[in-house]
């Protein structure tokens, strides 16, 4: 091309043909983008509507279990789970429950919305507060990976599968029976020709009317929960050891069940003591998690076992004798515990010796403040004594060694 005045004009620039695919590149770009955030937004938005929807449902389920009604309960659920479920809503309104505190996680789509689900149980406590360490004790906690058909506002269970182990009392998955009274509640695996609730509960309302009066929480149990564990169950909780009758766990801060080996040799529905023992435990620690000075948690709980029965009719009182001629007993109240089978109802005998003149010498009230500081509150008893007994440690034991001696003298 030639311009007016006769000069040849310069060829076009090959950077304005790079500008101009640099800008057609930048706008597809910038669409895609947009594209794709657009679409993450909406996905989060669907998974969050889901989650809100999945949440509302379990929080249903809840408020029906807690009121009793069942068919509420089996409103939002596949009939392929009723089953299930229904053995479910049993077992927890037989142990009373009082707390459903529900949450939902990794809620994703596909086919159908799948969750990971965790809900905290109570039982048979006015208050069940959720906080930072709600979904932790795994005995209170029921897990399970769950799948959802969600339809606006409502979600329907589809699936359920449970996570985790049972825990010693099963009724995350076994089916259960019950007997109740008015204090506690004795639940059995619901198996022909197993263990009768109905049969030990006269004896664990005596017995707990007795550990009642050792509370130390405000507000006091809800009900004492026990159960009968067959042989598998035992087996399962403890091992192969049949020596020990039974066992309390506290799953968390705010529940505990009384564990019985029901089928034990010798198990007896009508044995008051050991349940006294084991709901003794209960009164005392219930709120606590941590085992400190055996040797006092497990004389006051033989101590409210044999609350006021003379000590000669105590069923380790040889065993003391033994654990005080072969061990060169010197007159130390707080013992350090022996695991060993075969001195360990000595050392329960001499705990329940202690705890005995611990209360007889200085009072009830203040035998439950000692215990108080030492097991529940972790003090060493030289630095509770004082403040609880009004006496130095040194000079309680040397008070106690000669009452000692004197009950165990045949």
């Amino acid at each position: 091309m030639i311009d007016p005045a006769g000069t040849t004009a310069p060829p076009p620039r090959r950077t304005d043909r790079w500008l101009a695919l640099f800008g057609v590149l930048t706008l597809l770009c910038g669409g895609v983008f947009l594209f794709s955030v657009t679409r993450s937004r909406a996905i989060a938005a669907r998974e969050q509507r889901a989650e809100r929807t999945i949440r509302a449902s379990l929080d249903r389920h809840g408020a029906a279990l807690l009121r009793g009604d069942r068919t509420a309960w089996l409103s939002d659920v596949d009939p392929v789970l009723s089953g299930e479920l229904t053995r479910l809503y049993a077992n927890l309104r037989g142990l009373q429950v009082s707390g459903w505190l529900p949450r939902a996680r990794n809620v994703r789509t596909g086919p159908r919305w799948s969750a990971e689900v965790q809900i905290r149980v109570c039982f048979s406590t006015p208050a069940c507060p959720r906080t930072p360490e709600t979904y932790v004790p795994s005995g209170d906690v029921i897990s399970a990976r769950t799948e959802w058909i969600v339809t606006g506002d409502r979600a329907v269970l589809t699936a359920f599968d449970q996570v985790g182990a049972d825990g010693s009392v099963p009724w995350k998955r076994t089916a259960l029976r019950f007997a109740t009274g008015g204090r506690v509640v004795v639940a059995a695996p619901a198996d022909q020709g197993g263990p009768d609730p109905a049969a030990w509960l006269p004896a664990a309302e005596r017995a707990a009317q007795v550990a009642d009066r050792y509370v130390l929480t405000a507000p006091r149990p809800g009900r004492y929960v026990m159960f009968l564990a067959g042989e598998r169950q035992w087996k399962q909780a403890v091992g192969e050891d049949r020596e020990a009758a039974a066992f309390v766990d506290r799953t968390s801060e705010t529940t505990a069940f009384a564990i019985v080996d029901a089928t034990a040799l010798g198990a007896d529905p009508r044995d008051e003591r050991l349940l006294r023992h084991e709901f003794g435990h209960i009164a005392t620690l219930l709120g606590t998690l941590d085992n400190r000075d055996e040797w006092a948690v497990e004389g006051m709980a033989e101590y409210i076992a044999y609350a006021g029965a003379p000590v000669k009719t105590y069923v380790l009182v040889e065993d003391a004798r033994w654990h005080v001629e072969h061990k060169n007993w010197t007159g130390r109240l707080d013992l350090e515990w022996s695991a060993e089978p075969t001195e360990r109802f000595g050392y329960y005998a001499m705990a329940f010796l202690a705890m005995r003149c611990l209360g007889e010498t200085y009072g009830e009230p203040k035998l439950l403040a000692f215990f108080t500081r030492v097991a529940r509150e972790g003090e060493k008893p030289a630095e509770a004594a004082p403040a609880t007994l009004g006496t130095p440690w040194d000079k309680v034991q040397s008070t106690c060694r000669p009452k000692i001696l004197g009950w165990l003298r045949p």
